[in-house]
């Protein structure tokens, strides 16, 4: 596995840049059809500062047939480290961050990138969080395929090196 957490910092902060300096700084702007445009953005963003500086590296599978690749959020701390878990009430289409499972250790979880997360997509933006999806969690498989947020500075990501 190589480590990419300096990728996804590039994009994570051009993005952000992106969105506080152009939309949240014109009141205008600062409205769902822009935050729709945005997200075009960010894509075409994490093509080309993620996905195509990885094609240049040679680091990763055939990126033509695989549009996203497998990022891996590790946790970096020696012990466990916050998480909010998606926790869905039936019937609610709110998405509610509370499970009572609250914290992941490293190699406890297998959790796969989806996307930067903020709670307020109206105001200016950090991007703290990973916004992940948990694929395997050792002492709690009752959480898979559950979406969590693990904060930026508690985590590196990682992509798989095919072996050559």
């Amino acid at each position: 596995m190589r480590d990419i957490t300096d990728l996804m910092d590039h994009y994570r902060i051009a993005g952000r840049s992106i969105w506080n300096a152009a939309f949240w700084s014109q009141p205008e702007l600062r409205n769902w059809d822009s935050w729709d445009q945005f997200e075009q953005i960010k894509n075409m963003l994490f093509g080309a500062l993620v996905v195509g500086r990885l094609e240049q590296s040679g680091c990763c599978v055939d990126l033509a047939t695989v549009p996203r690749p497998v990022l891996q959020v590790v946790p970096t701390h020696s012990g466990s480290v916050p998480i909010l878990i998606h926790k869905p009430r039936e019937g609610d289409r709110n998405i509610y961050w509370d499970d009572p499972v609250r914290e992941v250790r490293t190699g406890d979880a297998d959790l796969h990138f989806l996307d930067f997360f903020d709670w307020d997509k109206m105001n200016y933006i950090d991007f703290q969080y990973y916004r992940v999806r948990i694929m395997a969690f050792g002492s709690h498989p009752h959480l898979v395929g559950r979406d969590a947020l693990l904060q930026h500075c508690h985590a590196k990501v990682f992509v798989n090196v095919p072996p050559e």
